[in-house]
């Protein structure tokens, strides 16, 4: 009976805080579009029509290994590492209570009142993985704040590679894709 009110009362909460928690990505969505077009508006600027390719080269040069580009690029690729990281984990973790449920899936039809027990497992797994999920937004969110500081870089970036494309320059040329 215990079990089934604190399962409960997770789920309710769980259930309350989720309009709050949907509304924090949709905000983040907003100001991340506001931030991506204003720092698209000020990537244009005069004159870089009439930059030469070795220009236009030294340019995204510099902008990309402004300091402030380089730190969050590097936790950018930290973050995804720990990412792919805790994916590898939990698959191998996956695996494990798959078999622990089918044991207990199997076994409760045996022994009465085991299938008790496997529900508040299966219970207790779907919160932990609630709690996993919420953390994994919160780091998420974290992550798209710290890629809005660096939107104008990320921005001029762009501009610069368009046109450099635009006038054939060798080195987007290098960079680019080969079509085979």
């Amino acid at each position: 009976m215990r079990t089934f009110f604190c399962s409960a009362l997770a789920l309710s909460l769980a259930l309350a805080l989720h309009p709050a928690a949907a509304q924090a990505p949709d905000d983040m969505l907003a100001r991340m579009e506001a931030a991506q077009a204003e720092a698209q508006a000020q990537a244009v600027r005069p004159g870089d029509e009439e930059l030469s390719c070795d220009a236009l080269q030294a340019e995204m040069v510099a902008t990309m290994q402004d300091p402030a580009v380089q730190t969050q690029m590097a936790q950018q690729g930290a973050w995804a590492q720990g990412q792919m990281d805790a994916a590898d984990g939990a698959r191998g973790q996956m695996m494990a209570m798959m078999g622990m449920s089918m044991f207990m899936g199997l076994a409760s039809s045996f022994v009465p009142g085991l299938g008790y027990l496997q529900g508040a497992q299966q219970r207790a797994m779907s919160a932990g993985m609630e709690a996993q999920a919420q953390q994994n937004m919160a780091q998420s969110m974290q992550q798209a704040e710290g890629a809005m500081t660096i939107m104008p870089q990320l921005m001029r970036g762009q501009r610069l590679y368009e046109l450099g494309q635009a006038k054939q320059c060798a080195f987007v040329q290098e960079q680019a894709p080969s079509q085979e």
